[in-house]
């Protein structure tokens, strides 16, 4: 089975998230969207990950999802939130990802994610129960 991870990431979070999986997972191909939206074509399952600002996806990630959604809806697709305020997850899910993938996705997960304009270790923010929850989810046949 072949699995990519496409992601952005303004504040590192995302970015360290989808290393972090990377680790975990045996992982095809790694994207940063805002540099490169590659083609579906090829894999099984695809992770989506992006860092949450305002209520709002990163802009290459909504351009990603509306541009993909009927093949996303083919695949297994899956969905990681950096998010530093873990009560505004939800409302950012259903104001972002259409709800066709919502009721599709293996797994739609918040990770956590830096307060805006600090300085902390991943141990601060990082939901790790969610990232285990959701590796053993995406390991799941």
């Amino acid at each position: 089975m072949k699995t990519m991870i496409v992601y952005a990431s303004k504040s590192g979070a995302t970015k360290e998230c989808a290393d972090l999986l990377n680790q975990e997972l045996d992982i095809s191909s790694i994207f940063d969207i805002s540099k490169e939206a590659p083609s579906l074509g090829g894999f099984d399952t695809v992770i989506i990950g992006s860092g949450v600002r305002m209520g709002k996806l990163y802009k290459p990630v909504l351009s990603y999802i509306k541009k993909n959604e009927e093949i996303l809806l083919s695949k297994r697709v899956a969905f990681y939130l950096c998010n530093a305020y873990p009560d505004t997850f939800q409302k950012a899910v259903e104001r972002n990802i259409p709800q066709k993938l919502i009721q599709a996705a293996v797994s739609v997960m918040s990770f956590g994610g830096k307060p805006p304009f600090t300085a902390t270790n991943r141990s601060d923010w990082l939901m790790s129960t969610n990232v285990t929850d959701f590796v053993k989810t995406i390991c799941q046949i």
